[in-house]
């Protein structure tokens, strides 16, 4: 089969296009054969080695964080899914490998995707829609009384997250440039800031809940917007002490040094919360297949949008990373492996 694989990490010239052999499933994994795969912001990180104190790896390695496609062999112990199902998933995060025409995978991860959706659309939902329903429902908690701003509306989280968010009844606030303004409030923003033209603390406005999905400096402006008692919950500033950990098997040394790491990274920022009386936390999503069985339920009825940006092929992956690096895209940046 074909794949794309990592040769180190850096910038786009570390990755290439290999014939490596296909996958044989283990007694509790399917063997998919992939239709779409969604890039995103992360795949970036990895690419650069962001994770690689956390997370060690061994070149070459196959990146991808998502996919959909149709399984074609199944482990000796797999009684959920069977030959020829249509499904979608996202990868472990140690082991990554969506980027491949075959991807073998833990069945505990893979679920049926949604019944409205083609297999290009679908590849937009595993990651950003369950970071964003990880975020509004767990780790904000938001409820109908609730104020929330999300940074980054026009993201594929943002998207989900607005979207989300706006089923509990609570009053959306995002930030985008003006040309996607329109589009979120028919995804259910009530207000869309003009980060161009408005910082997004240059008001009064003071917000229970907050979702930053942009980090950067902007993650100590929105300390100036939480209110007293809210939370501040970020998916892209600097993990904070615990959130990782358990994301990747680690050495105890190498535990403790990632925490005491991340422990001083954070400092400012946690100080600054417990002056501004607010909870702050980073989110690191995990993957769920209960939490893909509730995506798609939500699609399937109607009460989820999409929004793809746009599609390449499988020889195209380095426009399509070009894309996802460029940060104009709307939407989720698909690749596809077959029509």
């Amino acid at each position: 089969m074909l794949a794309y694989e990592l040769t180190g990490f850096g910038g786009p010239e570390v990755l290439r296009l290999s014939s490596r052999p296909e996958p044989l499933p283990g007694p509790h994994e399917v063997v998919v054969a992939t239709r779409a795969i969604g890039l995103n912001p992360v795949d970036l990180l990895q690419r650069s080695g962001k994770f690689r104190f956390a997370n060690p790896a061994r070149f070459p390695l196959v990146p991808g964080n998502e996919f959909t496609g149709v399984v074609v062999a199944a482990g000796t112990d797999v009684t959920s899914l069977s030959v020829g199902d249509a499904v979608f998933a996202r990868t472990d995060k140690a082991r990554l490998g969506a980027l491949a025409e075959q991807v073998a995978i833990e069945a505990e991860l893979v679920v049926p995707m949604p019944r409205s959706l083609d297999f290009v659309t679908a590849a937009a939902v595993p990651l950003a829609g369950t970071t964003a329903l990880q975020a509004i429902r767990d780790a904000l908690d938001v409820r109908q009384e609730d104020r929330l701003l999300v940074t980054g509306g026009s993201s594929t989280v943002g998207m989900f997250a607005i979207q989300l968010a706006a089923r509990t009844g609570a009053s959306v606030t995002t930030t985008a440039s003006a040309g996607s303004t329109s589009l979120l409030r028919e995804l259910g923003a009530d207000d869309v800031i003009n980060y161009h033209a408005q910082a997004v603390d240059s008001g009064r406005d003071r917000f229970d809940k907050v979702l930053d999905l942009v980090g950067g400096t902007s993650a100590a402006a929105l300390s100036n917007v939480v209110a007293r008692g809210g939370r501040l919950v970020t998916v892209s500033a600097t993990p904070t002490p615990g959130s990782i950990r358990h994301d990747y098997t680690m050495a105890p040394w190498r535990a403790a040094l990632l925490e005491a790491g991340l422990w001083l990274a954070t400092l400012g920022l946690r100080r600054r919360a417990r002056r501004g009386g607010y909870t702050y936390q980073f989110l690191s999503m995990r993957p769920s297949a209960d939490d893909l069985r509730e995506l798609a339920s939500l699609i399937d009825h109607g009460a989820l949008r999409v929004k793809v940006d746009s599609i390449y092929d499988f020889d195209q992956v380095a426009d399509a990373f070009a894309r996802v690096e460029s940060r104009r895209a709307k939407g989720k940046v698909v690749v596809r492996t077959t029509e």
